[in-house]
């Protein structure tokens, strides 16, 4: 069963084994493709009309006879001045060159390209006919075949043929190339040739991710052109992919009132959801618009398409439904229905349309979302069986067994879900999400040290260490042994080649400390002190440097810095119950007896809030299950989700 053919969901697991969707390009994405380069070429060749006009030759009657007649619109005439003169002079190029514009304006290209070749034959680097049949070619839609002629053509320096040759690149999605090519040229003098210059450079910006130059040289070609529809909607989806949605609101908008056009109704409404504004007028007035019912279930899908890139699960319910009403025998349409029900927590529809889509045809995907909206309502047993029966479907894929490890880690049934991962590890043995699971869970077991070895193995085969490396730092600085030197030595060997990434340089530091700590070696303060300070630097909203921080300038015995530092870890993180009894140490040694009776109780208070003393491992499976399911987003939710537990040094 094919699935997500039309739309785009955002996925709720990556790694692990929930449905997860075939992105589709934003709408934005695939309208500025064909709106600021394939619209480009044509009106290219109008504004500079023909880039292969022959310069005149040196005085000549019948050539100058035939010129005359090529500019009055008679071309049967030309050709046959320039037949007869070429029957007496066939190496003539001049004459070969202007019978071969005149097959083209007569519209025979295949005369004409012989004409050009043949130039091409007489003169290698004729820059008129290499330009020409560049041209020739570009017209008939073989831009592979127009390119190597226009680049040679290039060479000459002519700008408007330098600004073909750079629309035929962009075509051709060489986007560096096309911006080489324009590199330098200047925006011609004439308003038409500017116009199209500006959306030439603007379609080249688009293919280089340079979305806010797309915007400015969209704007320069509007405001030389600002009644034309087609360039007020180039320029407003520039805007609108240079996060200025607002002003692509502001263009879009009128034209979508006038011609009531869908495509331009589904810019309007991407544009007022990427500004937070009221898109339930357009959207309504979308969903009213007319068309073929063939038409029907794919327009639906795009707009479900859209609200959900935005996270609009419930208004995409509404429009999913019609199209599935339009053609209930489609299990896919049937599918993104359920999963958009089940993303916008109606998991009752979701649980029902799962089962109507069962029997319409079974497969792991299903399956694995039927686990998911089971979990989702509570029915842990139900979940267990469906993400079973997707593996069932699908055992050699090992998403659905890491979706069944991660159903048992999150109610602690610890011992299935390292027999599940096993078995992935023996089905695919370098696999690393397996190898981090497994890690992960014999850190929640307790077992330190086979979990620093699984968690080491992962970082091995990882393809980017860093989500392996950072669990690794977690369980070093969590146990209440001295950390392994091995994992240390990866720590700070990765933290290193990443002199940037303040994760790693807290876990470098902080696991260096806890070592020295255990062995009273204070020789590499200055060390960690270093690599503390760098990551409090490059994570503003992390509690934890500062935290470390403060316990490295107790041990140090550097009063003010340590207190400073602590206070500083209490304000970003209240409720850790380590830090306030570490501040309220610090408090008493430095005589402040008041302040430190107060930070005491807030341990107290803290430390009740605490189911026990495995909260900190509680608190990272939720973490660990996150970041399986959310590893783009991971990252930035970990401190938050992580809190710190009392210290056991």
């Amino acid at each position: 069963m094919q699935k997500y053919l039309s739309l785009k969901l955002p996925s709720r697991r990556l790694n692990a084994a929930s449905p997860v969707a075939r992105h589709i390009p934003r709408l934005s994405t695939v309208c500025a493709v064909a709106v600021l380069i394939l619209c480009v070429a044509p009106e290219l060749r109008a504004a500079q009309g023909r880039s292969t006009q022959a310069s005149p030759p040196s005085s000549s009657g019948p050539l100058d006879e035939a010129r005359s007649s090529l500019k009055h619109g008679n071309t049967e005439n030309a050709i046959r001045i320039l037949s007869n003169y070429l029957q007496n002079r066939p190496q003539d190029a001049s004459a070969h060159t202007l019978i071969g514009q005149a097959f083209a304006s007569a519209g025979q290209n295949d005369r004409a390209e012989e004409e050009f070749q043949m130039v091409l034959k007489i003169e290698p680097d004729n820059s008129i006919a290499l330009a020409a049949l560049g041209e020739l070619y570009e017209q008939a839609g073989k831009p592979d075949q127009a390119e190597p002629f226009l680049a040679r053509a290039a060479k000459g320096g002519v700008p408007q043929i330098r600004l073909e040759w750079g629309a035929v690149l962009a075509q051709l999605h060489k986007y560096k190339e096309a911006q080489a090519a324009l590199a330098g040229v200047s925006p011609p003098a004439d308003p038409e040739h500017r116009m199209v210059f500006h959306r030439v450079k603007a379609s080249v910006a688009v293919g280089v991710g340079d979305a806010h130059t797309a915007a400015a040289e969209m704007e320069k070609a509007l405001a030389l052109k600002p009644t034309d529809n087609g360039i007020i909607m180039a320029t407003a989806v520039a805007e609108l992919q240079s996060k200025n949605a607002k002003r692509a609101v502001s263009l879009a908008s009128p034209i979508y009132s006038q011609t009531h056009s869908p495509q331009v109704g589904l810019i309007v409404l991407e544009a007022e959801l990427e500004s937070h504004a009221n898109f339930h007028p357009t959207l309504n007035q979308l969903r009213s618009t007319q068309l073929d019912s063939s038409d029907e279930p794919a327009f639906r899908q795009n707009l479900a398409a859209l609200l959900i890139s935005f996270g609009e699960y419930a208004d995409a319910t509404v429009d999913l439904q019609a199209a599935v009403d339009a053609e209930p025998s489609r299990a896919d349409l049937l599918y993104n229905l359920t999963l958009a029900e089940f993303r916008a927590g109606h998991l009752d529809d979701a649980a029902k349309n799962a089962q109507k889509c069962k029997e319409l045809g079974d497969d792991a995907d299903l399956e694995s979302l039927i686990g998911d909206i089971q979990e989702a309502r509570g029915n842990n047993v139900e979940a267990a069986q469906g993400y079973q029966a997707a593996i069932a479907l699908a055992p050699h894929d090992e998403k659905y067994r890491l979706a069944l490890a991660v159903e048992l880690i999150r109610h602690n049934n610890l011992d299935a879900a390292r027999l599940v991962l096993k078995q992935t590890q023996e089905m695919q043995p370098n696999s690393w999400h397996a190898e981090l699971a497994l890690g992960m869970v014999e850190y929640f077991s307790g077992t330190d040290e086979d979990a620093t070895r699984y968690l080491m193995h992962a970082a091995d085969l990882a393809p980017d260490p860093a989500t392996a490396l950072k669990y690794l730092g977690d369980v070093q600085m969590d146990r209440a042994s001295a950390p392994d030197a091995a994992a240390l030595a990866r720590l700070c060997q990765y933290s290193d080649s990443q002199p940037q990434d303040g994760h790693m340089q807290y876990y470098c530091g902080g696991v260096l400390f806890r070592r020295d700590y255990v062995t009273s070696d204070k020789s590499h303060a200055d060390e960690i002190l270093k690599r503390l300070r760098v990551a409090e630097k490059d994570l503003p909203k992390d509690a934890e440097p500062h935290c470390q921080l403060g316990k490295a300038y107790r041990w140090l015995e550097h009063w003010p810095e340590a207190l400073n530092e602590s206070k500083t870890c209490v304000r970003m993180d209240p409720n850790s119950a380590d830090a306030h009894y570490r501040l309220a140490q610090i408090y008493q040694h430095m005589g402040q007896k008041e302040q430190s009776q107060s930070e005491m109780k807030l341990y107290e208070n803290a430390s009740m809030k605490m189911a026990d003393e495995n909260a900190h491992r509680q608190a990272t499976i939720k973490t660990f299950i996150y970041t399986l399911q959310n590893p783009d987003q991971a990252q930035d939710q970990k401190s938050d989700q992580t809190p710190e537990t009392p210290d056991r040094k």
